[in-house]
């Protein structure tokens, strides 16, 4: 985003600047030079903007404690403590398994959570062997960066200073 911001505002710049130097007597080698820095620059902006079309559309965070997916406006919470399974086959095929690219994982008393991690700019069975082995390696998550919310922190103010008197 920050790219194509940039490279549009050096292809407006450059190209005022060039129809400035048109302006000028003899200006213009100065303005065919600031004309091909304007183009440059709108490829540059042009490019930067099909990439941004191509951006992952949620966003699909670990840490300590739970897994993050958010799709959309829908934001979906998974304890590592509380999965039962993490699979790639169709649930409603049973008892012929059908694999899908579709990770569902499975909780003890919770409804499913199903995503497709292609929508995050990840392989399936990748995804689904990473998030088996942060699962079941207590060690290696505590190398992940703890959850923290702004709705976590408004649920449970931040209380900071002494609260003991006489204080330690």
């Amino acid at each position: 985003m920050t790219l194509a911001a940039s490279a549009l505002g050096c292809a407006i710049a450059f190209g005022a600047l060039a129809l400035g130097a048109f302006q000028l007597p003899a200006g213009e080698v100065a303005a065919l030079a600031l004309g091909a820095g304007a183009a440059g620059a709108a490829g540059v902006a042009i490019w930067a903007g099909v990439r941004l079309r191509r951006w992952p559309a949620g966003k699909l965070a670990f840490f300590r404690d739970r897994m993050l997916v958010i799709q959309d406006r829908h934001e979906m919470r998974a304890l590592w403590e509380l999965m039962d399974s993490i699979t790639l086959a169709d649930p409603g095929s049973w008892p012929q398994i059908k694999m899908t690219d579709q990770v569902t994982i499975s909780f003890r008393n919770e409804p499913p959570i199903r995503f497709k991690p292609a929508r995050f700019g990840l392989e399936a069975t990748s995804c689904r062997d990473m998030i088996l082995r942060l699962r079941d390696d207590a060690p290696l998550r505590e190398r992940l960066p703890e959850f923290d919310s702004a709705r976590d922190l408004a649920a449970s103010p931040v209380v900071a200073g002494e609260r003991f008197e006489p204080r330690f």
